[in-house]
């Protein structure tokens, strides 16, 4: 089967990890991503200088005009951005003649008609996103806006089916979109950083380990602010922070570690005697997996998808968000009882290995994909 795979920036390695296993399959997948080259900014080198490309300068100006200020996190979410990236799927679909169209996610459609078969893999809506509560120091939520909203429903009404991460989203694309329960699977997701086989982990008691970015929406600050209060009671505790955006100074204790590739990320999950991730917003949350699959009991927020993942008191602890008192209550939880916390950890790799992973995930995918896409004959041919 020919399958033209939408989708849009790095994802955090969602679209290698699907298009991947996709090909592992037997299938002849093609990779579209309708936001290359028309981001306002394009590579130059090492540097990024201004794209000054019509429709980036196009994009530009309709982001200013609705959205003032908080132009830049909102580049793509207007409706003249919407259109401009379905015109761009159009020609891509037209191009490749896919069996199928699998879609990652709903910020532009598959094409401009409905002769396109489309699957689509979505771990957040708008309508979720609009929802979020302001915070000092956060980028808005979205606002709300009509026509915006009819187009993403529309491309979730044509969908042949939906898959989604979380139950959290399918429940948004019920109560929000009107969306049959029946067309909506959840397949859930995998980690993107996994132990390598046959190598021994050595712990270092105390460590707790933080993989967020941006630092501030994945609660950086607040786990700062509770690590402090941990390292005054014991002086030996540690934390390694993972991830951009990071504060200029360490405090006492705090190893700001900055982004790092897959390999060291790993190095650092093996070693860490606990996770924690203290967000505000989170879409689904892989990071959670990768730390449960290398058997790190988890320190969350108990937000959207999150407690689908980490089961509060099994596999870990879920705090409220921006509760610094809170957190120090857990993470002292977890340092004062080892014990307790390697049970949680080893809870949490069976329950990852168990209900999560990307050959899971994808496999669903493909089985209803499958069962209602057979691809012409003269296609199975060529």
């Amino acid at each position: 089967m020919r399958i033209l795979y939408l989708k849009y920036g790095p994802q955090s390695g969602v679209a290698e990890a699907v298009v991947s296993r996709l090909g592992a399959a037997g299938h002849d997948v093609r990779v579209f991503d309708p936001v290359e080259g028309f981001l306002y900014k394009r590579r130059l080198g090492s540097l990024k200088v201004p794209n000054l490309a019509i429709e980036p300068v196009l994009a530009t100006a309709a982001a200013m005009a609705r959205f003032r200020r908080n132009w830049k996190p909102w580049y793509v979410h207007t409706r003249w951005a919407f259109d401009r990236l379905t015109a761009r799927c159009h020609r891509a679909v037209q191009t490749e003649r896919p069996d199928v169209v699998l879609q990652s996610g709903v910020l532009f459609a598959p094409g401009r008609d409905r002769r396109t078969r489309y699957f689509l893999y979505c771990d957040h809506t708008r309508a979720l996103n609009e929802a979020y509560p302001p915070l000092p120091g956060l980028e808005p939520p979205i606002p709300f806006e009509e026509a915006w909203r009819r187009r993403e429903a529309d491309v979730y009404l044509g969908a042949e089916a939906i898959f989604t991460m979380s139950d959290h989203v399918k429940r948004s694309l019920m109560v929000h979109y009107g969306m049959d329960p029946a067309l909506v699977t959840v397949v859930g997701a995998g980690p993107n950083v996994a132990p390598p086989s046959g190598v021994a982990q050595e712990r270092s008691e105390g460590v707790f380990l933080f993989v967020g970015h941006p630092f501030a929406p994945k609660g950086g600050p607040e786990a700062l602010a509770a690590f402090a209060a941990v390292r005054a009671q014991h002086p030996r505790a540690e934390l390694w922070m993972v991830g951009g955006q990071q504060p200029p100074r360490a405090p006492q204790g705090v190893q700001l570690l900055g982004r790092l590739p897959p390999a060291d990320v790993a190095r650092c999950y093996g070693r860490a005697s606990a996770f924690v991730l203290p967000t505000l917003r989170e879409a689904f949350g892989l990071a959670f997996l990768e730390a449960m699959s290398f058997g790190l009991p988890c320190i969350g927020t108990d937000v959207e998808a999150i407690p689908e993942i980490v089961v509060n008191g099994e596999t870990g602890l879920l705090v409220p968000p921006r509760d610094p008192a809170a957190l120090h209550r857990a993470m002292l939880a977890l340092l004062e009882s080892p014990a307790r916390a390697r049970a949680m950890g080893e809870a949490g790799r069976a329950r990852a290995s168990e209900r999560f992973g990307w050959d899971r995930a994808v496999r669903r995918m493909l089985d209803i994909i499958e069962a209602r896409v057979a691809p012409e004959p003269s296609r199975r041919a060529s």
